[in-house]
């Protein structure tokens, strides 16, 4: 047996099943057995591996027993001249296990290789080649002079900054997410010290190879691309205190003789100190959505008093219910989910800062003698309604997480067939936040469907013009390689790159997985139909409609003459009505305005079916905007303007009809 590739995996099956799909294609000319153990996955790795991978030998633990043990189960079971451990969260490109091979075959001396790896940005992951962390690369590590200094040979040495990461040479160390080793080098220096659970037992893997005659060798000739940190998301904070354990572990057994004392004391303790900070950090960064709001509704609430009584020495009779009041507002924003899935959701700031306001309301009648004035009250709720979705709108910017239906401007790359399956499943899959613009195709036949927006010589150039935050892979045609090529140029036009493996079933990028299966809807409830939607979707339409009609209306002929809109006659309850479409063809905000008197008087509505599409008798109110005007256009085939309907009408409610309207005042 040439190479045996053995894999730990927990719980990153998408991953893992991406990994498994690049490996087959890149070892086809290669005598090869792949090992995977799973560690206790509870997320159908297994049956995952048993259903599309038969062949792949599976070692499938009862708990997980870190990644050190599972190796070395995998490692006694392997028959390899040459052994390659390698993350799950990887993706390797069709050339590298030869390349590799063919650098050991070049140097009898090397035992341990690494090669270039790269972040899913395609910039350069730093840990691919670094220095034993004695005690002064330790020092200028936690104090940050590596950073500051990362050319410098004395302070770059951690990661060995200070060299040119196209070019070989031997390391120390490399990462443990792709360590290619001699067979002959494995049974001298030994398997994986067990007393690591996750974490620095690669770098001690690499401090006993460097004990012997074996090279530990670092090569650009080829590179890998990998998803760091996947598998430890699971369980995030124990994997941050796995990592400085192990760091303890390393300098105990490393760096505890007589030699070093009292460094290794110090060593330890600066890790601990580090450790402590790092916890701090996390807790910082995932709190900071709740300070801001704290802050912002304590400012309007101070300043709501003091502009009812023109002093602040009222202060000191609300000062035990102020934390009640703050507190039911920040309950019930976390309650809605604005500090965890719908971080940016302006919606869902709008109804949060409702509901917080009319719970105070309502305890001020339980408590007069305590409470807050209502005049404080609906002062600082209407300042709330700005501030709790406006910070918010500023921090996301473009971000998909600003709204429901996602603004993620996405290109699509593939042959037609496939790329069109995923364009069709994006589009009226609109959990996933994404809203394609077009498809990229890479056959070579010329193709009329006004979905392809252009060739693939000249993505670039689409992104660009297309203003694009996503670039989506979907066909098995485009090797990748390729794709290897375009990560550093799109990285750095801020794109982000996912792939779709060959099943088409989920898309993988750095944040996500996504799973791309239809919804399935097999009941009949139509939330569109419920008792009083329609009475809210009314008072809705006369709340909303003569604000847009005095503040938005006036406005519409300088608009349609400014952006060179096109007028389109369309028939409505026996009358030819004009609207507008943009150049490009479709609806935009400005597009139905001229309708907004209908709305007014009930015979049409802000948001609900689409002007032109057949009701077949749904009976559904048709809007100025609609679910379909904000995903798609003219590019929407018919069966997928239905589906966006029968979305629509499944998951109506008011707060998704003033989603559909923000985005589309927006342009989002």
């Amino acid at each position: 047996m040439k190479l045996s590739i053995i894999i730990v995996n927990y719980n990153v099956k998408a991953f893992l099943h991406q990994a498994l799909d690049s490996i087959i294609k890149a070892t086809q000319n290669i005598e090869t057995e792949i090992i995977v153990v799973d560690n206790h996955s509870v997320d159908g790795s297994v049956e995952m591996l048993n259903n599309q991978f038969p062949k792949i030998k599976l070692i499938a633990n009862h708990e997980n027993l870190g990644f050190a043990k599972a190796n070395n189960q995998a490692l006694s079971q392997s028959t390899g001249e040459y052994v390659w451990l390698l993350n799950p969260d990887t993706l390797i490109q069709e050339d590298t296990p030869e390349k590799l091979i063919a650098v050991m075959e070049g140097d009898a001396s090397i035992g341990m290789l690494g090669c270039k790896i790269l972040n899913d940005d395609g910039s350069l992951q730093l840990a691919c080649r670094r220095s034993f962390p004695t005690p002064w690369v330790a020092f200028t590590k936690l104090l940050g002079l590596s950073k500051v200094f990362p050319n410098s040979k004395w302070f770059g040495k951690y990661n060995l900054t200070h060299l040119d990461p196209e070019e070989a040479y031997t390391v120390e160390a490399i990462s443990g997410s792709c360590m290619f080793i001699r067979r002959e080098a494995l049974n001298e220096v030994g398997k994986l010290d067990e007393t690591f659970f996750m974490y620095g037992e690669d770098l001690d893997w690499c401090y006993r190879f460097g004990q012997t005659d074996w090279k530990v060798f670092y090569t650009p000739e080829t590179s890998i691309v990998h998803y760091k940190g996947e598998s430890s998301k699971v369980v995030a904070w124990d994997s941050l205190t796995h990592f400085y354990r192990a760091m303890d572990i390393f300098a105990k057994k490393h760096f505890k003789s007589t030699s070093w004392f009292p460094l290794h004391w110090l060593l330890r303790g600066g890790i601990f100190v580090r450790y402590a900070v790092s916890v701090i950090s996390k807790l910082g960064k995932n709190s900071i959505g709740f300070i801001l709001d704290l802050a912002g509704l304590l400012a309007l609430t101070l300043a709501a008093i003091y502009l009812k009584f023109n002093t602040l020495d009222v202060l000191g009779e609300y000062i035990y219910v102020l934390p009640v009041y703050l507190g039911t507002w920040l309950a019930v924003i976390s309650s809605v989910g604005l500090y965890r899935t719908f971080k940016y959701s302006v919606s869902r700031s709008i109804m949060a800062a409702t509901i917080g306001f009319l719970i105070n309301v309502t305890l001020t009648y339980f408590f007069n003698d305590y409470a807050f004035s209502r005049i404080v009250m609906l002062i600082s709720y209407l300042g709330a309604l700005f501030w709790i979705p406006g910070w918010r709108i500023i921090a996301s910017s473009r971000r998909t997480e600003n709204f429901e239906l996602g603004t993620q401007r996405t290109l699509i790359i593939g042959d037609l067939k496939s790329a069109g399956d995923i364009y069709s499943k994006l589009i009226t899959n609109l959990g996933l936040g994404y809203t394609p613009i077009g498809i990229v195709a890479i056959d070579e036949t010329q193709y009329t469907d006004e979905r392809v927006v252009g060739r693939l010589e000249d993505l670039h150039a689409l992104i660009q013009y297309h203003k694009i935050d996503e670039v989506i892979f979907t066909s098995d045609n485009i090797k990748l390689k390729q794709i290897f090529e375009y990560l550093p140029t799109l990285s750095r036009q801020g794109v982000k790159i996912k792939l779709v493996p060959g099943n088409l079933s989920f898309i993988i990028g750095k944040s996500t997985v996504e799973s791309l299966q239809p919804v399935q809807f097999v009941d009949m409830d139509f939330k569109y139909y419920h008792s009083g939607a329609r009475f809210i979707k009314r008072f809705e339409d006369l709340i909303i409609a003569p604000f847009l009609f005095i503040f938005a209306r006036p406005f519409l002929s300088l608009v349609v003459r400014s952006k060179a809109m096109t007028p389109r006659q369309i028939s409505l309850f026996g009358y030819d009505r004009t609207v507008y479409l943009n150049k490009a063809g479709n609806e935009s905000f400005w597009s139905n305005l001229s309708l907004l008197p209908l709305v007014i008087r009930g015979k049409l509505s802000l948001v609900g079916s689409p002007l032109d599409l057949k009701d077949n008798g749904w009976d559904v109110k048709r809007g100025l905007f609609s679910l379909e005007s904000v995903r798609g256009g003219t590019q929407l085939s018919e069966e997928e303007r239905y589906s966006l309907l029968n979305y629509y009408l499944h998951n109506h409610s008011g707060l998704l009809d003033l989603e559909i309207i923000i985005k589309a005042c927006l342009g989002k």
